[in-house]
């Protein structure tokens, strides 16, 4: 059965609780919705590019709910997917750069580059930004195959402010040495599946909207 579409969340960056300025903080309830909803919208602008790709379930690579530090108190997200293995590209993989880029370009996407590799390596890579979407970078790589080709995106979330470790403790259930077992993400996601951020008491994953609020 094919997972229902969660569109994109529709929040806006100025609802976003911000810190500023030198010793300001917010709860840690307020940590978790901010990276909540930065990480719900990231997710979002990266699942709409796969669609222009593949409109199917992708590998998970890595899945990207868990936070990591990126300067002096502030996080980001990173997550990979990878194309099935049987898959084709459409064309060759410059055609496949060029349809996605011209895409990037017609939805507002920014510095779209598109990168080729040395030798005799026939891979082709396109990067672009959509920072008011939580999109610091995203790269697509196409690489040809004999069997297969595959497509992999890879994309790092904006830098936000608040501590990665204190929301990585928040996005996880009871406490260091007494958590119960946690559920394991799942081998591959269509794009417009629930996304997960964060797990129940019971150590169930936590899908988004939460059906239980």
């Amino acid at each position: 059965m094919r997972p229902r579409r969660w569109g994109l969340i529709a929040v806006s960056v100025s609802a976003l609780l911000v810190l500023s300025g030198c010793g300001e903080s917010v709860s840690d309830e307020d940590l978790f919705e901010q990276a909540r909803t930065v990480n719900l919208e990231y997710k979002a602008a990266v699942a709409e590019v796969q669609l222009q790709i593949l409109d199917g379930d992708w590998r998970i690579l890595g899945y990207g709910d868990a936070p990591s530090a990126c300067g002096d108190g502030s996080y980001q997200f990173d997550l990979t997917r990878g194309t099935p293995e049987g898959w084709r590209i459409d064309g060759t993989p410059a055609e496949a750069a060029h349809r996605i880029g011209a895409w990037l370009d017609e939805n507002g996407w920014t510095d779209i580059k598109t990168r080729t590799y040395t030798g005799d390596v026939p891979n082709v890579a396109i990067q672009a930004a959509k920072p008011d979407a939580h999109v610091q970078r995203i790269t697509i790589d196409f690489s040809p195959g004999e069997l297969f080709d595959s497509a992999t995106v890879y994309a790092d979330s904006t830098c936000e402010p608040g501590d990665a470790q204190t929301l990585s403790e928040l996005t996880l259930p009871g406490t260091a040495g007494d958590r119960p077992e946690l559920q394991k993400l799942p081998p591959a996601e269509h794009p417009a599946a629930p996304p997960i951020f964060g797990y129940n008491e019971d150590g169930t994953a936590r899908y988004w909207p939460d059906e239980s609020e």
